[in-house]
């Protein structure tokens, strides 16, 4: 009597089974999926967000112009000081925090820099700063917004090394759907943030980049940013422009990167002296800025760069330095932004100045060749720039030439600098535990020195588990140091065995 209950469906209680397993199975793809679709939602909402922002922003410039003056300055104050008291780690692009991330052994600082209330901020800190003027974008601060959502489902899977993995994945997913260029999202994974990575990995990585770029894509439409451009080098002698683009780029986007880098350790220390003027100050810069250059520096500069491709004459020749200086106050200010945009439109300023001295090759190719090559010099990734120009403008024949640029580019940025914007970033945030935004408080205690970081020390190692990916030494012909930090903690303090920094 009790058997019969049993052998009754014994075909329903293996269906079940098999129908358990099944679920068990695909579970964890479920969850990377659904968080590669809420990459791409966000990225979306983001996206529109910004353009509306940075319209309404410029009525309001273009009826008071007089008005900036005071709203630039008061809403870098503002967006400042809400950073530093709420979200400390929503500050600065967003990549330099992701790399972080995945170098750092310590699950605190990992949690602090990813966290979804970061997230939060950043994307509407990242707004309101648009929204005063500032000359930031919105990439940069999607990759974080993007490794954000995908760490949340990476704590869950119990593994460090899966956790790593989709950070990395959540990134390029990032920067696919900000740019809808899901090819150079996989090339910015690539050559930015990781060095190497196993197969399990890059499989996961594809897959939500393709996700997150399918779901923004579906909302926003099929987006060319820039406009279709359909232009090529055709002669030998029209390559000249290659040559003259790739240096003048290369050089113009190191200077630039230096100085930004060294412009923040300055400010930090300025900030713990001088407070909430810091932030002023450059918001009046940024303002001052804007009223020489009749508004052109405001925002993102998407607009300018298709002007620069249309008309390259309708751009003044001071447009670049004026863009350049308008993005690095920005930056100094404290408030969250990146800089992939800006430096776009600086370098489709340059382009546009160049294309008036050059008449052997077409004004739009040498536009967007200097574009390629001040933003590989800027960040000194040359595939990803050259890629990220060739998708938002579907020009496919001048791939080779944008390459060949870029790689110049970097080339000459690298005898400027050796280091790298965003690692060396990534080293002062290990370095010091957090990413020490400047304090609006005068009478605050200064924050404690970084070192300088070697740049031949062995990078920290991952002891919880395996990492998905190796990290191999980067583009500063080795592999970054995690200096000690300057306040230890016992899930952030480094391996055991690390040597120390030499730096005199």
């Amino acid at each position: 009597m009790s058997d019969r209950p049993r052998s009754a469906h014994p075909s329903l209680a293996r269906q079940w089974r098999h129908i358990r397993h099944a679920w068990l199975r695909w579970r964890p793809r479920a969850a990377y999926w659904t968080a590669a679709a809420s990459i791409g939602l966000a990225a979306s909402a983001f996206a529109w967000s910004s353009e509306l922002i940075q319209h309404e922003f410029a009525a309001l410039a273009a009826r008071w112009p007089a008005l900036v003056l005071l709203l630039i300055p008061a809403g870098m104050v503002f967006v400042s000081w809400i950073t530093t008291r709420v979200a400390p780690e929503a500050a600065g692009s967003g990549i330099p925090q992701v790399l972080a991330a995945l170098r750092n052994e310590g699950k605190a600082m990992r949690e602090r820099l990813l966290a979804l209330r970061t997230a939060v901020a950043k994307m509407l800190l990242t707004l309101v700063g648009l929204a005063c003027g500032a000359s930031v974008g919105r990439e940069g601060p999607t990759v974080q917004i993007g490794a954000a959502i995908a760490n949340v489902v990476g704590a869950r899977s119990g593994s460090a090394a899966t956790q790593r993995s989709l950070i990395l994945a959540g990134g390029a997913a990032g920067v696919a759907a900000a740019f809808n260029t899901p090819v150079a999202g996989i090339v910015f994974a690539f050559e930015e943030l990781a060095s190497s990575l196993e197969e399990q990995a890059s499989g996961t990585l594809l897959v939500m980049v393709i996700i997150a770029a399918v779901v923004a894509m579906s909302i926003l439409g099929h987006r060319v940013y820039l406009g279709v451009v359909d232009v090529h080098l055709v002669t030998w002698a029209e390559w000249r422009a290659v040559l003259i683009c790739g240096l003048v780029g290369g050089l113009a986007g190191g200077l630039f990167s230096r100085w930004l880098f060294a412009g923040t350790r300055a400010v930090r220390r300025l900030s713990a002296r001088f407070g909430w003027r810091v932030p002023a100050l450059c918001g009046l810069s940024v303002a001052l800025l804007g009223l020489m250059s009749l508004g052109a520096t405001y925002g993102s500069g998407y607009e300018e760069t298709r002007l620069a491709l249309e008309e390259p004459g309708s751009l003044p020749w001071a447009y670049p330095l004026l863009k350049a200086l308008a993005t690095l106050m920005s930056y100094l200010s404290g408030i969250p932004g990146g800089v992939f945009s800006p430096s776009l439109a600086v370098g489709a300023g340059i382009g546009a100045d160049l294309a008036r001295l050059i008449d052997f090759a077409p004004a739009a190719a040498v536009t967007l060749l200097a574009m390629a090559a001040y933003f590989a010099g800027v960040t000194q990734t040359p595939l990803t720039a050259a890629v990220i120009v060739s998708e938002m403008t579907l020009d496919q024949r001048l791939i080779l030439p944008l390459m060949a640029a870029a790689l110049l580019a970097a080339g000459v940025a690298r005898l400027i600098w050796r280091d790298s914007l965003y690692r060396a970033m990534m080293r002062d945030i290990l370095a010091s535990g957090t990413t020490q935004p400047a304090p609006l408080n005068p009478d605050a205690k200064a924050p404690a020195p970084i070192p300088e970081p070697q740049a031949d020390t062995p990078p920290v190692a991952e002891t919880t588990a395996a990492p998905a990916f190796a990290t191999a030494p980067d583009r500063t012909d080795a592999a970054p140091a995690s200096p000690q930090p300057a306040s230890p903690a016992a899930t952030d303090a480094p391996a055991p065995g690390t040597p120390p920094d030499k730096t005199g």
